[in-house]
């Protein structure tokens, strides 16, 4: 396998494309005080089309993106990116609970309870 193969659990890293669609697309701003907001594009606004045409295979992504917005000097002071915290999320979700126990001794058995 080449050195250069990416692997598939690999996130795409956020391009210029994607900062600029949170810019002009975002419909979540967030006031943190001191004339900075936190803006983001929502679930729904990236399933729509011109979305989608826009950055492709990157529409999903652009869900994670956050900028935070300098409204006194008109520019971006910090890219934060959610990716990991989401993917992370489900990994302890899953590793906290077993949702259906069964017995080891018998693999087609039903499951004994709902643990949750």
């Amino acid at each position: 396998m080449s050195r250069f193969a990416c692997s598939p659990w690999a996130v795409t890293p956020i391009n210029q494309a994607m900062i600029s669609a949170v810019l002009d697309f975002g419909d979540i701003h967030r006031d943190l005080g001191g004339g900075r907001t936190l803006r983001r594009i929502s679930h729904e606004r990236a399933a729509r089309a011109d979305i989608f045409l826009l950055l492709g295979r990157d529409a999903e992504r652009v869900t994670d993106v956050g900028l935070v917005w300098d409204d006194r000097e008109d520019q971006i002071v910090r890219v934060t990116d959610d990716a990991e915290l989401r993917d992370s999320r489900m990994v302890a979700w899953e590793e906290a609970f077993e949702l259906f126990e069964t017995e080891d001794t018998d693999e087609m058995a039903e499951p004994l309870r709902l643990v949750a």
